[in-house]
């Protein structure tokens, strides 16, 4: 019986403390080639999540990202739709890094957070209310190096009870997506012989 209530607050704490993103997917152009990228090459990235459970009535706050060391850049292409907000409207907006107002204060970036008050400060109102579609896109440059140096990508949605300023920690368990996990290509391009006439 012990092991019974045991397993039913197990159960219980999974889905109170649960992720609430949606379906993930992704685009990367070019794609990389035995999974790695040139040194210097520039990368066009795209992130899509469809749908996104408002457990706690937590909101969609924002997409963090997670870069590896060989990324030397990322800066924003296009931002996600306003998916409802509320009455007072709200914007996606790019973000370096971004503190929460809530208990305990997180700070998460760079990526595109939910400004819902238009103040400029994303981690001091709520986040994106509704269920639709999310899909935003990045510019990432690979360090012009000969090393073999993480290319690690990762998009993690959080919650405006975690990022934001709700009182809700029932989305907490935020979990990263793991958009591309290569390598900057470390071998040498090879020349030939150089004729000098």
């Amino acid at each position: 019986m012990n092991k019974l209530i045991t397993l039913a607050f197990f159960l219980i704490s999974l889905y109170t403390y649960s992720q609430c993103s949606g379906v993930q997917s992704f685009t990367l152009n070019p794609p990389p080639s035995s999974g790695t990228y040139n040194p210097g090459q520039t990368v066009t990235a795209c992130y899509t999540m469809v749908g996104y459970s408002q457990t706690g009535t937590n909101w969609i706050e924002g997409f963090d990202l997670t870069l590896g060391s060989g990324w030397v850049s990322v800066s924003p292409q296009s931002a996600p739709a306003n998916c409802g907000g509320n009455s007072t409207g709200g914007q996606w907006v790019w973000r370096t890094s971004v503190t929460s107002t809530t208990t305990p204060i997180v700070t998460v970036g760079p990526g595109y957070f939910f400004d819902l008050v238009t103040d400029g400060n994303p981690g001091n109102d709520f986040g994106d209310f509704g269920s639709c579609t999310w899909t935003f896109c990045v510019t990432l440059t690979v360090a012009n190096v000969c090393t073999s140096q993480s290319l690690l990508l990762q998009v993690t949605a959080g919650p405006d009870g975690l990022w934001g300023s709700y009182n809700s920690n029932s989305c907490d368990n935020v979990t990263p997506f793991t958009v591309f996990n290569g390598t900057v290509n470390s071998v040498p391009v090879s020349l030939g012989p150089i004729s000098h006439n």
